[in-house]
């Protein structure tokens, strides 16, 4: 099968994760993403200290995971032949990847009309924190800021009583939006089949939380005094919409959202029949009058059995319910190894990890066809300035120089 990106040279001028995870999603599917460093230190994320367990003795696993499959060329661009060098490549690109913000695209005379009198047909796709438009586009943005504080999740995921909000999980905001990002680069590509013209692409990670949490956003801006935190410790107004504990600490997550054929088989599975034709209970309109008295009934009849006696009887059950999951069960879930979402990626040091693909299907496939690590620090600047004309002794002058690396 041709791979769906397979012919398009992908620039990436980018750094950390929101805009490189589209760029690894183009190159999982066949395209060339050839990621520009800077010498010496490269993409900051490569010697990020955080703590959270990120960096192991043998492989760094964010940046196999946001990095992998791509071709690593290290350039000065604040250099006058560096940023040349760039040019050149732009010429031959189909996509112009950054994140770089709109003061350090201007400094560096990387603006979309500077790359266009190169490479009319050109898609010049950017990301940034807050968007390229108002007072603020210049600031900075990361998920945990502009996506998860700003975007609203840490006010609506975190109980109003809470002594601390709620934390994110890392690159939540970042792999979100760069599913957007995608999406964006992916409809400027078939523009340009369908015009033969270049365009600008765009999102941020504050327009990605604002899509992501539309649904409570319009009812926000239509209904007045909108609460979206109310019943949020007892969530006893949809009792058949919530998760009950088992006697083991377990979780199952209920979802009937269209209760009325569901209901009775509930009410048999947990042998309360009696529930059935129980008049508080009867109808929709009903269970939510009278939830709180049929949550404490649920939670009392599922909590005193474990999940190990309840599994095969929700196993056995066609309804929408799942038994939350913890991370290391997700990564074993048999639904992702048939997409072959979770899947091995050998490094050049011989190890191997567990990465994830993206979630993207063509004609069935999902996972890479065949994917590497992620490139060292200028790996392939020899190989990549080569094609674009210089010769040997050309590369071994600007590498002097330090102008490549």
């Amino acid at each position: 099968m041709t791979q769906i990106f397979e012919g398009v040279r992908v620039v990436e001028l980018a750094q950390y994760v929101f805009v490189p995870a589209a760029g690894t999603l183009m190159a999982d599917h066949g395209a060339e993403v050839i990621k520009i460093e800077p010498p010496g230190l490269g993409d900051p994320y490569r010697t990020l200290k955080v703590g959270d367990g990120r960096e192991t003795a043998n492989a760094n696993l964010s940046m196999e995971q946001n990095n992998r499959g791509k071709k690593s060329v290290a350039i000065d661009l604040k250099s006058a032949e560096g940023r040349e060098l760039l040019l050149r490549l732009i010429e031959t690109a189909d996509v112009f990847l950054t994140s770089l913000r709109p003061r350090a695209l201007k400094s560096l005379r990387l603006e979309p009309e500077d790359l266009k009198q190169r490479n009319p047909r050109l898609i010049y796709a950017r990301g940034n924190g807050l968007g390229f438009k108002g007072d603020e586009a210049d600031k900075a943005g990361y998920d945990a800021s502009a996506f998860w504080a700003r975007g609203g999740f840490a006010d609506l995921l975190t109980a109003p009583d809470a002594e601390t909000t709620t934390r994110p999980r890392p690159a939540l905001g970042d792999h979100t939006s760069a599913i957007s990002l995608l999406a964006a680069i992916a409809s400027g590509l078939f523009r340009r089949e369908r015009s033969g013209e270049g365009m600008v692409v765009e999102t941020s990670l504050l327009q990605t939380a604002a899509w992501v949490l539309s649904s409570d956003l319009v009812i926000a801006r239509s209904v007045a005094g909108y609460n979206p935190h109310a019943g949020f410790r007892a969530g006893t107004k949809q009792p058949l919409m919530r998760a009950y504990k088992t006697s083991d600490g377990r979780w199952i997550q209920l979802m009937l959202l269209s209760p009325d054929r569901p209901w009775p088989e509930l009410c048999e599975l947990l042998e309360l029949q009696e529930l059935v034709h129980d008049p508080r209970f009867a109808t929709g309109a009903a269970r939510i009058e009278n939830g709180a008295a049929l949550c404490e009934m649920l939670i009392e009849r599922i909590g005193a059995r474990s999940w190990a006696e309840w599994g095969p009887k929700f196993l056995a059950w066609n309804a929408p319910w799942e038994l939350i999951s913890t991370i290391h069960e997700l990564g074993d879930d048999p639904q992702l190894k048939a997409a072959g979402t979770v899947f091995p990626l050998t490094l050049s040091n011989g190890v191997t990890v567990d990465v994830v693909a993206g979630p993207l299907g063509f004609d069935g496939v999902c996972a890479p066809e065949a994917s590497a690590g992620s490139p060292s620090l200028g790996e392939h600047s020899d190989a990549i300035l080569a094609s674009i004309g210089l010769d040997a002794s050309e590369l071994a002058r600007l590498r002097t120089a330090q102008i490549i690396g």
